[in-house]
């Protein structure tokens, strides 16, 4: 009798089916693809972190550099509009101390007159402000200060909205080679205090204060002597920190005027 022969399809099922059990994977192979898998997590994540960190740090920057402008801004448009010769900075106290420009103009006959005839540039003026002539310091704002104590308009210029005469409390005893006069307004204080949010400056003016910045490491403010040919000049220094030990150290001039 014949032998038995398998099929032939028999046989490539068989062939197939050994075949595929050759392709798996061996335990090798699993722990290599586990371990490259843990390296690439690995980078992805610092890469993230550092990329984090970058951003995180670029914001405090930015917003370190944005409350610098904002204290520098502030300040300089003050300056520009002071009193003359009325800055000054008190290093023991770390207060910066400026009489604002309430109003000004020029006196028409004598310095010594009183009621002065006068020509004023606006008409902010009240009874109860100081004026002052021919300020050469901070202190001469208070010694040579008056009060007025009346405002009328000027006899001989009753259609003018802008000559005046003044009474104040005493004459003056200064003059001023430009005839000049100020109205200032109650002195501004820049310190550098202790706050609930840490070391700040606090503006203050008529007892009324306000936080300009917070995270103020060094506050300093040069007032640079001038003559009377040109404009006065004080040198800003703050620095500023942040979190992460950021710091921004800034370094501003502002020219103001400063002959009387």
């Amino acid at each position: 009798m014949p032998k038995h022969v398998k099929p032939k399809f028999f046989a490539q099922m068989n062939s197939a089916h050994k075949g595929s059990k050759a392709r798996g994977f061996t335990l090798i192979e699993l722990i290599l693809v586990i371990v490259i898998l843990g390296i690439i997590s690995v980078s992805i994540a610092q890469v993230i972190s550092i990329s984090t960190q970058i951003y995180i740090s670029g914001a405090e920057r930015g917003r370190l550099v944005a409350d610098a402008r904002f204290v520098i801004l502030r300040l300089e448009k003050e300056l520009r509009n002071i009193v003359p010769n009325s800055v000054s900075f008190d290093a023991t106290l770390g207060c910066l101390t400026y009489y604002p420009i309430k109003s000004s103009g020029t006196y028409v006959n004598d310095a010594f007159d009183n009621p002065m005839h006068t020509v004023v540039f606006d008409s902010q003026v009240n009874v109860g402000d100081t004026l002052v002539v021919y300020p050469t310091s901070p202190q001469s704002v208070t010694d040579n200060g008056r009060t007025i104590s009346n405002i009328s308009v000027a006899a001989d210029a009753p259609s003018s909205a802008r000559q005046y005469d003044f009474t104040l409390n005493s004459p003056v005893t200064q003059t001023s080679p430009g005839k000049r006069f100020f109205v200032p307004e109650p002195p501004v204080t820049v310190c550098r205090q202790t706050t609930a949010q840490g070391e700040s400056l606090v503006r203050t003016q008529s007892g009324v204060s306000g936080l300009l910045v917070t995270g103020v490491s060094q506050w300093n403010a040069n007032v640079v002597t001038a003559g009377l040919r040109q404009n006065g000049l004080i040198e800003l220094q703050m620095t500023l920190d942040g979190s992460d030990n950021e710091q921004l150290a800034v370094l501003h001039e502002v020219h103001f005027p400063n002959v009387p």
